[in-house]
């Protein structure tokens, strides 16, 4: 897909979503979203992807904390990711409780997450800190948009549903915090659109990745054939 020039009347994160519609698609089409929809997920698979997700959590918290600390020259932005980093730290609590994991370093991460937190973290050491949110608002704002895509709350997801219900939260705005302070910063020239793209980009294209970290399920031995469950969606 070629790349388009922002727009006078787009913001920045309206442009960047947009920039990546394909990515979009290929996570609803992932083999973690479709084995929720069609109900046929392995259960070790989805505590396998839970497990690291736990551990993505902590070390986004960390990443924040590096960004919060060579923040010193915005105290609006620090406060910022200095409570983004509580709170994804508490995600971390919550999950570690929940998946029985004494702490970070008992868990040997898959690739896919791997390299999903070495980018964040990669970004929280070498770029102006407002990238950091850049980097971290694909996942804000796209499992929002998966629940919204898939019906959470509404469709059966079998023993998964509760899962759905409480993460895939169509209602979730809290991107749009995210989406103000980089805002901010590119009408202040802070921020280049080109940039921003490459770190959003990469960002969502691990989405997509850790996405189809698990297994592809039987999508007919759950009587249902992978055709049909795609039309679904």
């Amino acid at each position: 897909m070629q790349t388009e020039t922002i727009r006078p009347d787009q913001t920045l994160s309206d442009y960047l979503w947009q920039q990546t519609v394909e990515y979009q698609d290929q996570s609803l089409h992932s083999n973690f979203i479709s084995g929720l929809v069609a109900q046929c997920l392995d259960p070790s698979q989805f505590g396998g992807y839970l497990v690291d997700d736990a551990v993505y959590c902590y070390e986004v918290s960390q990443s924040l904390k590096v960004a919060a600390g060579r923040s010193n020259d915005d105290k609006d932005l620090q406060k910022f990711l200095e409570s983004s980093a509580t709170n994804w730290f508490k995600y971390w609590k919550e999950m570690k409780e929940i998946w029985h994991i004494e702490n970070r370093g008992g868990v040997r991460l898959g690739d896919a997450a791997s390299k999903y937190v070495n980018h964040i973290q990669d970004v929280a050491e070498s770029e102006i800190p407002v990238y950091t949110i850049i980097a971290l608002i694909p996942c804000a704002k796209l499992w929002p948009w998966l629940g919204q895509q898939i019906g959470s709350g509404t469709n059966n997801f079998g023993i998964y549903s509760s899962w759905v219900k409480a993460n895939l939260i169509p209602e979730s705005v809290g991107y749009q915090k995210y989406e103000e302070f980089v805002q901010r910063a590119y009408e202040a020239g802070k921020v280049t659109a080109d940039k921003a793209l490459d770190i959003f980009k990469a960002s969502i294209k691990h989405e997509v990745d850790f996405f189809n970290s698990v297994n592809r399920c039987n999508f007919q031995s759950a009587g249902r054939d992978e055709i049909n469950s795609r039309n679904e969606l």
